[in-house]
């Protein structure tokens, strides 16, 4: 195994300062931003900027008024003996997680440093939200594959948005919208067009093989493009070491963070698309150490992918599709993450109603997971079911549909209308 090349390692600009910053903090708070610190080169430019923040919050605070603000945590910290604690200060690790939440004051401890981290933002002279005020698109397909309820798939959504009918087709929105028509870009265009050649503001992520094949090759270079087929050979060879960690923390830890820095250049298992992009790769290793079943279920990795790169990266576009996943097999076990295809000698079976089911609630953790974050007042959000011909459209204030709800609206039409909302 090799761990990220030395270029992967770069700190930031003025990164003593910010070491030496970090140490004038409370120790519960060090790991983290020590973490962060020594990643950066792998971070996505929103994180960088969060981090420069709240350094330069740090820094603009008076030693008076920093020891102010923090005394009730140090206080805090030294009720729970942190430090007796075997804490890393420079990694977040399970150990760490553990002693934090079996201290009785571990409810109080989390509500300080929430106060603290929002007193220092405040304090900086600079936001790091940048163009919160552009209109963002969340795009969330439900294949024709997956028989969803029409009487129940949108009950539950936002009583802000409107059910929409498509008029036939649906599927040929996602091409349209990527595309565009003749007459107008399509987003990835546009995007380029308007200055932005960063690939984490444009994400496709996948449960099947869809997406990717429908950019240009121009334009792919400029997309944080996830398909879950295509990461199939790294999820089984990452799955199988992940299971060699016995039931101690301690050597979890261990194993966890060589999982975390190790590159896996040397295996030759990362797909073209993710290859040449160690930013991407890394938040594939970090989506598969999260621990949520993005390894063994594509409509898991895909819902929790979104979110990650929603937390993470602030994409102003995201086009994300659900898919067909098979049958968990008998005598097999997916609370430890086992991998069925080889454990199992039985063929895979498609499980078309449980993986509509699946796919409609995560959707909707989708849109609410978005927010949490201010983004969201600039975001609409369609989920479109293509086995119904139906959609659910939610926009932000002050705009309204282009439309009369009560008719239909052709994929042409929509990817139109959307195409124009996004470059207002």
């Amino acid at each position: 195994m090799s761990e990220w090349p030395a270029t992967a390692q770069k700190q930031p600009p003025g990164a003593g300062a910010y070491r030496r910053l970090v140490e004038r903090l409370p120790l519960t708070m060090r790991p983290a931003l020590n973490q962060q610190l020594s990643q950066w080169s792998t971070l996505f430019p929103f994180e960088q900027a969060q981090v420069a923040n709240f350094m330069q919050g740090v820094e603009t605070m008076s030693p008076a008024g920093l020891a102010a603000l923090t005394e009730p945590l140090w206080t805090l910290e030294k009720k729970m003996g942190v430090k007796n604690w075997n804490f890393s200060e420079a990694n977040d690790t399970i150990e760490n997680a553990s002693q934090l939440a079996r201290s009785e004051y571990y409810g109080e401890w989390r509500r300080e440093v929430q106060r603290v981290f929002e007193t220092i933002n405040a304090a900086s002279r600079d936001s790091t939200s940048s163009h919160a005020e552009r209109t963002r698109l969340i795009l969330i397909v439900l294949p024709r594959s997956l028989p969803v309820d029409p009487q129940s798939i949108w009950r539950q959504w936002d009583s802000r948005g409107h059910e929409i009918k498509i008029s036939g087709h649906s599927e040929r929105l996602c091409e349209l919208v990527l595309q565009g028509q003749p007459s107008l870009s399509g987003i990835a265009a546009m995007a380029a067009q308007q200055g932005n050649v960063d690939s984490s503001d444009l994400w496709l992520i996948d449960a099947e093989a869809k997406l990717g094949s429908l950019l240009s090759p121009a334009a792919s270079s400029a997309v944080s493009s996830l398909g879950y087929p295509a990461l199939k050979p790294f999820r089984d060879r990452f799955l199988a070491e992940l299971n060699k960690a016995p039931k101690s923390i301690r050597v979890t830890d261990e194993i966890v963070n060589s999982l975390r820095l190790e590159s896996w250049d040397g295996w030759g298992l990362w797909p073209a698309e993710i290859a040449g992009q160690p930013r991407l790769r890394k938040f594939v290793i970090d989506l598969f150490l999260s621990g949520n079943g993005a390894l063994i279920f594509s409509n898991a990795f895909v819902e929790w992918a979104v979110c990650e790169a929603l937390r993470r990266a602030r994409p102003r576009t995201i086009v994300a599709r659900f898919g067909m996943r098979s049958k968990p097999k008998p005598f097999t076990s997916i609370a430890v993450f086992e991998n069925q295809q080889k454990i199992s000698s039985l063929a895979d079976m498609d499980d078309p109603e449980n993986s509509a089911i699946d796919a409609v609630i995560l959707a909707r953790y989708i849109w609410l997971a978005a927010g949490r974050y201010p983004e969201q007042e600039q975001t609409m959000c369609l989920c479109v079911s293509e086995h119904l011909d139906s959609g659910y459209l939610i926009l932000p204030a002050g705009k309204s549909l282009g439309w009369s709800a009560d008719r239909s609206i052709s994929p042409e039409e929509l990817s139109i209308w959307l195409g124009t909302q996004f470059a207002s």
